[in-house]
Formats: C-alpha cells, sequence, structure tokens
C-alpha cells in the first residue's frame, strides 16, 4: 500500500496518524539501520487511525512519515508530541535516502536538555523542497498514546498560548478553593476543610504531573522523580479523595462495616504500591495506580449511595460530584479510541470532570457548613426554649434579663417581676393525667403570650410556675397586667375528657425593683407574693406593698 504523504503547503489542525506507518517486532531492539531497511523493504504498515495508541509497557516502535515539500523554498515545520510523559523519542530526517538531522527527545532526560521550552515534545526542522523521510522510534513504558501533529511555528504558539491560558484557569480555580478552605479550617477548626483542601492540592500536583508542567516548572532537573511522580500522585489523590469521602460523608459513625474497608484499601494500596516501587517494577506499578482510581472511583460512589440510603440528603451532591470525573473519564478514552471525534476538549474531558467534581464537591461543603450552621443554632436555639411551652426557660431568661436589668439599674428606670403558677396542678395531674397537665400548660402559656407587651420576657420558671419581666413597668401598671392575665385564664375551656369539661385558675405574685438592687432578690419577693396569693385562696393578685 502506497503511504500517505504529507503535503508541507497544506494546514493539518487535527493529529496526523493516519499518515504514518507503524514496524513493529517481538525481537530484540532494532536500531536506525535496520528500521530503515525495514522501511525501504516496505515492512512497515499503515497506521489507518489519526491517533495512534499501543497502551501501557509497549514494546519500542518504529513510525515513518512522508513530508513533500513542492516549493523551492525551505520551510519551517513543527513535529508535535502532544503527550508529557514519553520515555525516549528518537526522530531521524532522510532525503535521497541520507541522514540529514536528528533530533532526540523524551522526560529520561533533564528538561534544561530541551532545544525549545515546552511541556510536551516538539521537534524541529527545516524541510528543503522535495520529499523528506522522517522515522522516529518511541520507547515508554508509560502509555503509548500518540497524539502528534505537524505545524508551523505560528500555530504551535498560538495553541500553547491557548493552553497555557485554559489552565491557568483551572490552576488558579483550585489554588484559589484550597485558599478558601485552608481559611475556613483556620477559622473554624473543622478538619473536614482541611481534607477538602489536600484532596484538591493532591488533584492539582497530580495535574500538573501529567500534563508536563511540573517537569517544565517544578522538577526539571529531576527526571528519576518525573518517572515515578504519576503513580504516587495517582496514589495520594485516590487516597485523599477517600479520606475526604469518609468524613464529609460522616461513615465512621453511621457505616463502621464501611468505614474499615476504606481503610484496608487505602492503606493495602499505599503497601502495593511502595512495594512494587523497590521492586523498581514500574509498567506493573503504573497499572496498580490506575487499577486503584477505579477501586477508589468505586468506593466513593458506593459510600455516597449508602450514605443516601442512611438518609443523608448531600450524599445526592456528593454522588454527581464523584461522577463528574468519571464521565470525563468516559469521555477521554472514547476519544484516544477513536469513538468519538479526539480533540482538545475531549482529550481533556477528564481534567474537565475532575474539575466539575472540585466545584461541586466545594458547593455540597458550603451547604454542609449552613446545614451544620443552622443546626448549630437551633440546637442553641432549643437549649434556651423550653420544649412543651415554647417559652424562654430558666437559662435564657438570664441571659435576656441581666443586661436590660443592669440598664434600668443604671438608668434608675422602672421594672416588675411577675411570678405565676397553676391552681392546684399537682390534683389535676393526679386525678386526670399529665396529658391534661401539659394541656393547661400550654393553653397558659398562649395566654401570657397573647396578653404580653413585645418587650416583655416570658419564662416557664419551672414545673407549672411561669415568670414574668416587665421592662420600664411600674408596680400599678404591673398589678393591672398580671389581673387581666387572671382573669383571662380563669375563662380558658380545656378539650373535655370523658365528656367533662375543665377550667382552671392561676395565683400571681408581682414585685417591683423600688429599693431593690438584685435580681434574684426581685424574683425571689415576687414568689413570696405567690405564696401570699395562695394562702388567700388562690385565684388571686398579690403584690409588693400591697399584700
Amino acid at each position: 500500500m502506497t503511504q500517505k504523504t504529507i503535503d508541507i503547503t497544506q494546514e493539518y489542525p487535527h493529529t496526523i496518524g493516519q499518515y504514518f506507518q507503524v514496524y513493529r517486532t517481538t525481537d530484540a531492539p532494532i536500531d536506525f539501520s535496520t528500521a530503515f531497511e525495514a522501511y525501504q523493504n516496505k515492512l512497515f504498515s499503515p497506521a489507518h487511525h489519526s491517533l495512534i495508541n499501543f497502551g501501557i509497557d509497549s514494546k519500542p516502535i518504529w513510525l515513518a512519515l512522508s513530508v513533500n515539500n513542492p516549493g523551492q523554498a525551505t520551510v519551517n515545520r513543527n513535529l508535535l508530541f502532544e503527550t508529557s510523559w514519553l520515555d525516549k523519542i528518537d526522530i531521524y530526517f532522510l532525503q535521497h535516502n541520507q541522514l540529514i538531522n536528528t533530533s532526540h527527545l523524551g522526560d529520561s532526560e533533564k528538561f534544561s536538555q530541551r532545544s525549545l521550552n515546552h511541556r510536551f515534545f516538539v521537534a524541529n526542522h527545516h524541510f528543503e523542497p522535495g520529499n523528506t523521510i522522517i522515522l522516529i522510534r518511541i520507547a515508554s513504558v508509560d502509555a503509548m498514546v500518540l497524539p502528534i501533529y505537524f505545524m508551523s511555528n505560528d500555530d504551535l504558539d498560538s495553541r500553547k498560548t491557548l493552553q497555557s491560558y485554559s489552565y491557568g484557569f483551572v490552576y488558579g480555580a483550585i489554588l484559589g478553593l484550597v485558599a478558601y478552605n485552608l481559611m475556613l479550617y483556620l477559622g473554624l477548626r473543622s478538619s473536614l476543610y482541611l481534607y477538602y483542601s489536600i484532596y484538591l492540592l493532591s488533584f492539582l500536583i497530580l495535574n500538573i504531573s501529567y500534563t508536563g508542567h511540573g517537569y517544565q516548572w517544578i522538577w526539571p532537573e529531576l527526571p528519576e522523580w518525573q518517572q515515578w511522580a504519576n503513580p504516587l500522585l495517582i496514589l495520594a489523590c485516590s487516597i485523599s479523595g477517600l479520606v475526604f469521602a469518609v468524613h464529609f460523608l460522616n461513615i465512621r459513625q453511621t457505616l463502621p462495616g464501611m468505614y474499615k474497608v476504606v481503610i484496608a484499601s487505602c492503606i493495602g494500596s499505599g503497601a502495593l504500591i511502595l512495594l512494587l516501587m523497590l521492586i523498581s517494577s514500574y509498567a506493573l506499578t503504573l497499572q496498580i495506580s490506575l487499577g486503584i482510581v477505579f477501586l477508589s472511583s468505586a468506593l466513593m460512589i458506593m459510600l455516597g449511595i449508602r450514605a443516601l440510603q442512611k438518609g443523608d440528603k448531600l450524599a445526592q451532591y456528593y454522588l454527581i460530584a464523584s461522577m463528574s470525573p468519571i464521565m470525563g473519564g468516559m469521555i477521554t478514552g472514547c476519544a484516544i479510541w477513536e469513538i468519538i471525534p479526539f480533540n482538545l476538549l475531549t482529550y481533556r474531558a477528564v481534567e474537565i470532570g475532575i474539575m466539575g467534581d472540585a466545584i461541586l464537591l466545594a458547593l455540597a461543603l458550603a451547604e454542609r457548613f449552613n446545614i451544620t450552621r443552622k443546626e448549630k443554632l437551633i440546637a442553641e436555639k432549643m437549649a434556651d426554649i423550653d420544649a412543651l411551652t415554647n417559652l424562654n426557660n430558666r437559662r435564657s431568661f438570664y441571659k435576656f434579663v441581666k443586661p436590660i436589668w443592669a440598664l434600668s439599674l443604671r438608668n434608675h428606670s422602672h421594672a416588675s417581676v411577675i411570678m405565676v403558677d397553676v391552681d392546684d396542678f399537682k390534683l389535676f395531674n393526679d386525678k386526670h393525667g399529665h396529658a391534661l397537665g401539659d394541656q393547661i400548660l400550654i393553653r397558659l402559656a398562649e395566654t401570657l403570650r397573647k396578653e404580653a407587651r413585645s418587650g416583655d420576657i416570658l419564662t416557664r420558671w419551672g414545673g407549672e410556675e411561669f415568670l414574668i419581666f416587665l421592662p420600664e413597668t411600674k408596680l400599678a401598671d404591673a398589678v393591672t397586667f398580671a389581673e387581666r392575665v387572671r382573669k383571662r385564664i380563669s375563662m380558658i375551656e380545656l378539650a373535655p375528657i370523658n365528656h367533662e369539661k375543665f377550667t382552671f385558675t392561676a395565683s400571681f405574685g408581682v414585685a417591683h425593683n423600688q429599693n431593690i438592687m438584685s435580681l434574684d432578690e426581685l424574683i425571689s419577693i415576687a414568689d413570696q407574693q405567690l405564696y401570699s396569693a395562695k394562702k388567700q385562696g388562690r385565684n388571686c393578685v398579690c403584690a409588693h406593698h400591697t399584700c
């Protein structure tokens, strides 16, 4: 079959895999001379696909590309290998069967040795008029996915600029989320925000590593680390994601069995990767690390489903977030296998998916914070409220009244207290049960609430006793108020029990702050006046200085 030829006068915006011929051998590695001889003997086979893919731990391969320059002038072009992890790329340029140029690339060498400061591998060549044959040897233990482009310097720069802007946005957004959640952790001292920050940071470093930015910016003189970075960072990202999931979904308390499975998986995965590193089995380490990704993803989804079954409403948001990188990975996988068109968007779908995961988890975390805050506020409120009557309890009485009392002392203003007690309450309970007793207390509380002014503070003091604090109220006005409430209470008819209607009464003790410097003393005087009202026959009002 005749080899397809690249016309240097044309533009090729997409990958050019279909223009290549491939030579693979299971025998011992072959050198350039042997490969060139095999090419001349037409032992190379057409690649057929626009994206060349030989998977993980492939044997070294040889590629052949024919480039025709029909003009009279030399034309500069670039071969761009848009994969950051290839170990070694040897490129040979031939014209008239003579070797005229070579280029040697790969991440097994220090980044500083590259002729072009680019995170991917770029071979630049000035193509003379006529036909040029390019032979390429590629050796890599990593996944040999080869999106290869043929482009001018301007197109190369434009593509680089576009990608730089997009990655700048992604990295900036993630760093912003990390900083924000770290501040929340420092401010709220909630470990959940720390775990989320660690998860985001591990993903960011992993992304920087496999995109080639890490080797370009952070560790350009460490090719040994570059070789092992991806599987180790995959492990770190997977484990940190599971740890965050455990804490976000409160798995330890709600699903202790699943918690043990997750912990065992994290420890087992880490131990296995370290063991494989010790025996220097990189290919197997990479394959196992990718398997760990699938395992951790499955565990995350399972945790979300089980938490949702347990009634955790936020688990649904967590599930949606967890599915995002999986969907992105599926799209990228389909693009690599050319089930769907291969382009910048589909190739980076897994990154978009993980970015979506980060954003959705941040929103879920914010919602978790809001729910926790609301629950805290409700709990605080419930701690101040009597559950039966919905009035203030004794704790909240002092919280609200003490500042008002201090102000009244400072300003020499009036203040009164009314102590209310249901008459014969114990007899009602003993004879008719606590249900009737509760009904009495509820109806009395409702009456107090209706009759009280906006600034009055109503409190269930304990049992059948109620306390009313009336700021800016003279003794006579407080007595008038108590008398009005007493009459309202005596007119209350309770729901009948065994066809018998019930009414009840209450006694009142009133005290005023004249010549009294202590709130507790004022309450004590009101209690004494209540005792006097009971002695006088109940269902009456007794006030300080009047009874």
